[in-house]
Formats: structure tokens, sequence, C-alpha cells
């Protein structure tokens, strides 16, 4: 989109509706004509993909059951262009059932209407829906005006804001999870429909899980600074290091189920250690996060400890395709990941995670390592003295 296409200048908007039913087509855009917008049509998924591609809409009134490509099909078409998902989509349906309503939400729809359609109702969730367009549009227009700023004043330090970037991306990821299940658990109760128990359950499972990558996201950052600055003193004590894995491997089953990859655990039945359990318990989580959301085609996740009477190694390994050898040192770097993205390499760490681990684990007087798993994968390894 240019940047001269600015919402809050120019109220005439682009709307496309999208609907196989040629009477549904024409009062759709006869009603977003009556509201002075700009629209187009398509009786067809292929069609419309090819129109959303040339003349990017401000919103879509998708239909969702067509015959060929439908609404569904066009949403996860959606979701996997980077230049298109950001555009917001209103599916349509002659169910209103919460099933569907979920699907659609799931689906990355930003809203739903059912038909028959009640005019006052879609004017306000049309305006809604391009409000929401136009402030994407001024956040990306402000951010490419902030980048350019940056590098003009600053062109030695041109990885931190590409680093900033991926930090606030990777924190809206969790953040989107918790709203959209909260919403979703709303929506159910406003219904007054009962919520099956193992439902709710599951709601609130995604939602703990992804507040607590959140928080762990947020710590590693704030710690990572007071360790550069030499501010960050261990606080040991006397941990069980195999009770401690043994609830986070419970913490983390629910993302691993959303990730389609068992974790699984082998741990002694005690291993006790003067170690600081918070920086221990976030290391591991960092790991874990890491090897959910990057060991591209793992399907099985290790943690694990061993132990010496000096020290003791904690291992998370994955079976997924692994990292090159040359790059096992780099990953460790805080900017590796914003200076990969820039240069269009596929991303090998989680940027400030693996830096957060590595000053975790030099600050207690220990090391971390990657190494190539067996018979395939990465295996990230840390050891940190029993004191």
């Amino acid at each position: 989109m240019s940047e001269t296409h600015l919402q809050e200048e120019d109220p005439c908007r682009r709307i496309l509706v999208v609907d196989d039913n040629a009477t549904n087509r024409e009062m759709l855009v006869d009603f977003v004509d009556l509201l002075g917008h700009e629209c187009r049509q398509a009786s067809n998924g292929i069609d419309a993909m090819a129109i959303i591609e040339q003349w990017r809409p401000d919103t879509i009134l998708l239909d969702k059951q067509m015959p060929g490509m439908d609404g569904m099909q066009v949403l996860e078409a959606l979701s996997e262009n980077e230049e298109l998902r950001h555009i917001p989509v209103i599916l349509l349906s002659g169910m209103d059932d919460l099933n569907t309503v979920t699907e659609a939400l799931e689906a990355g729809a930003v809203d739903f209407m059912a038909k028959p359609f009640n005019p006052a109702v879609l004017r306000a969730r049309l305006s809604s829906s391009l409000e929401r367009k136009a402030l994407r549009d001024r956040e990306r227009l402000l951010l490419h005006s902030l980048e350019k700023s940056y590098r003009d004043l600053q062109a030695s330090e041109n990885g931190r804001q590409a680093l900033t970037d991926m930090i606030v991306h990777d924190l809206g990821n969790p953040l989107s999870i918790i709203k959209m299940n909260a919403e979703l658990i709303a929506m159910t109760a406003s219904a007054g429909t009962d919520i099956p128990t193992d439902a709710l359950m599951q709601r609130i499972g995604h939602i703990s899980a992804a507040s607590g990558s959140m928080d762990t996201m947020i710590r590693s950052i704030l710690d990572l600074s007071k360790m550069e600055a030499g501010l960050l003193e261990p606080a040991t004590e006397r941990v069980d290091v195999a009770a401690l894995l043994t609830a986070l491997h419970t913490r983390f089953e629910q993302m691993a189920t959303d990730a389609q990859v068992v974790i699984s655990l082998d741990v002694p039945s005690s291993c006790l250690v003067e170690t600081d359990p918070v920086l221990l318990e976030r290391m591991v989580s960092n790991l874990l996060t890491n090897a959910f959301k990057y060991a591209h085609g793992a399907r099985d996740v290790l943690l694990s400890v061993t132990a010496t009477d000096d020290a003791f190694e904690v291992a998370v390994a994955d079976n997924g395709a692994g990292i090159p050898d040359h790059l096992h040192e780099r990953i460790f770097d805080s900017f590796y990941q914003a200076r990969s993205r820039e240069s269009g390499a596929p991303r090998a760490g989680v940027g400030l995670g693996l830096a957060f681990c590595r000053m975790a684990a030099q600050v207690q007087g220990g090391s971390i390592w990657v190494e190539n798993n067996t018979p395939q994968g990465t295996r990230f390894v840390f050891s940190l003295p029993r004191r």
C-alpha cells in the first residue's frame, strides 16, 4: 500500500464484496455505495484473491460458503501472505451459531455478520473495521518514518530498530491469543450458553500459556539490560532442579499441544543444588519457547537434566531441521536475528531469548552451547555449578 493512501485524509475507502449470490452481492454493493465508499465485487474466492493482490482493499465483506475456493480458504490464503494478512475481513454466513463464529474468528476474521443483515449493525461493524485498518496504516507509516529517522541518525546502530520491531511482534502473538480466548469466553457467557468444563479449561490454558510467554519475554528484556550493566546478581538458594523442571513440563504442555509437539521429560527423582531458581526457570522457559517456535519440522522435544558432584546440565533437544554448524555461536548474539531478517535469511533464534540464556549462564559461573541432536535436530545445553 502506498504512503499517500492515508485513511484519515481520504474518507472514501476501498471495500471488496465477495459473495456467490448475485442478489446478496448487489445489495451489499449498493449499501457500500450509499456510504460513499469505492466498491468492487467478486463472485468467488479465486477472483477475490486476484482483486485483493492488485487493489489492496481496506476491508473485505466475505461470504463463508462459496463453490470452489470458499471464504475460509480465502482467509487461510490471506493469513499466509505477509502483505495481505493485515486487511480486515468481515465474514458473512447464513449460520450464526457459536461454532461458526468461533471458526471465523480463529481463522483470522476481525468480525462476523449473519445473514440477513441489519443495515445499522452492518454499518457499525464496517465502520469499526475501517477504523482498525486506518490505525494499522498510520502505525505502519509512523514506523516507517521512525525507522528512516533512526537510520539517518545512527546508521551504525541500524540493527537495534529491527530488533525492537521483532520484540514488539513477538509480544503481540501471545497478546492476541489472550485477547481472542477472553473474547470467546465472554461471547459464550453473554449468549447465555453453558461452557463445557473441558472447553473452558482449554481456553484458560491458552491464556495461561500465552501470559507466561509474555512474562518470560518482558523479564528477559529487563534483566538483559541489568546484566549488560553488571547490576544483576544471582540469588542462590537450595533448589530441587528435578521438581522445578517437572513443574515447567506441566506448564508448557498446552503450548506444546498448540505447536503440535510432544514434550517429554527425563529427570532423576531428585537433584538438589545451590542455584538461582528464578534465572534457572527463565532459562529453561526461553529454550522451550525457542524449540516450539523455531525448531522447524520438530515433533518431539525432550527436557532433561544430568548432574555430577560439581555441576549440573539441563538440555532441551528437538528432532527438527537443525541449525547449521557455522551458526552455533552466532545465534546467542542479541542482534543476530535482526541482522538475519535484514539479509533475508531464515530466523535462527529468538533474539533476546538466547542472549539472555547465555548471559544468565555466565553470571552464574556457567556456560551454554548448542550441538547437533541424534539422529537429527538441535540440542541446547547449559551447565551451571552446583556450588
